[in-house]
């Protein structure tokens, strides 16, 4: 039997990652789950941890391999990387589903490019930008020998904070709008793929950028912590939206076909009928709904 496929994704203890670490669970593959830890809940006093991830991963019959992986730290990357390879000998996806947020005063989600502490912009370059260009390098290069793979870099599609004619009339950063500094580091990683996929196109590699959406991916406790940023829980769709999406993606076989592309989960979703308008759309103030509650594609990786 052909062996199993392998995801290594940043960010999976929560949200968006945690869903898509699940989905692709049910469809044949095994994960390497990253997170700041292994026990503690992503943000003090909320539920989810990557070791409860990890146990449901294996729960749906596949391998799950839990790892603390500070995004800071660029030791800690390689090494993570290393013991996934250790551990699977190979790596089929990478999603970089991890990023900087901090709406606090000391952060930049939420701030006036003029109110944020230096040490904080230098958090969000390192977090959100050179550790998706060292993951990227890395996949890149393991990949090459495999002479196959999908490198997925999940963006926030805030780059349309830029077009005066989208923001007119709505409130500057600080007063209910992101911060600069997300814009500006979009901009940076979602040029990835568009610079990159010529590079990687021969080998069989489709490096993409992939917008989530609005999603209800946190639970009615952390709306009212960011609430300032303009999230709309009442406007978004199910976190089985980019699931699905992505699972469609890298379970096509056709990696020519997304490589250098911006991939918006909710249009794939819709174009591929990969989901009910229901499914997508489930009743906000009930929750976050579990990606489980969608039944599985008809595909096989394996």
């Amino acid at each position: 039997m052909t062996e199993r496929k392998v995801a290594f994704i940043t960010g999976a203890a929560r949200g968006i990652g945690r869903a898509i670490a699940i989905d692709l669970a049910r469809h044949g593959f095994d994960l390497v789950l990253t997170s700041r830890s292994l026990e503690k809940p992503t943000f003090a006093n909320k539920p989810g941890t990557l070791r409860e991830v990890a146990d449901r991963v294996e729960a749906l019959g596949g391998r799950a391999l839990p790892l603390a992986l500070d995004l800071l730290e660029p030791d800690q990357i390689k090494r993570a990387w290393q013991e996934a390879i250790d551990t699977f000998g190979r790596i089929d996806v990478l999603v970089t589903s991890g990023n900087y947020i901090e709406p606090g005063p000391t952060g930049t989600y939420s701030n006036k490019f003029i109110d944020v502490p230096w040490d904080a912009f230098e958090r969000h370059v390192r977090i959100t930008g050179l550790s998706c260009l060292y993951l990227n390098q890395l996949a890149v290069k393991q990949m090459m020998k495999q002479k196959s793979g999908y490198i997925v870099n999940v963006t926030q599609n805030a780059t349309w904070l830029n077009d005066d004619a989208l923001v007119d009339g709505l409130p500057l950063p600080g007063e209910g709008m992101p911060g600069m500094a997300v814009s500006v580091m979009r901009g940076i990683t979602d040029r990835i793929p568009r610079t990159l996929k010529r590079e990687v196109a021969p080998y069989g590699i489709a490096v993409l950028t992939f917008d989530p959406g609005m999603t209800i991916s946190v639970d009615k406790g952390l709306w009212d912590e960011v609430g300032t940023i303009g999230y709309r829980p009442d406007i978004a769709h199910s976190v089985a939206v980019p699931a699905r999406a992505l699972t469609y993606v890298v379970t096509s076989g056709d990696p020519a076909r997304f490589n250098g592309q911006l991939v918006v989960a909710q249009d794939l979703v819709r174009q591929e009928k990969l989901l009910s308008e229901a499914e997508m759309f489930p009743d906000w103030q009930q929750g976050i709904q579990d990606v489980e509650d969608v039944a599985p594609l008809q595909v096989a990786t394996a």
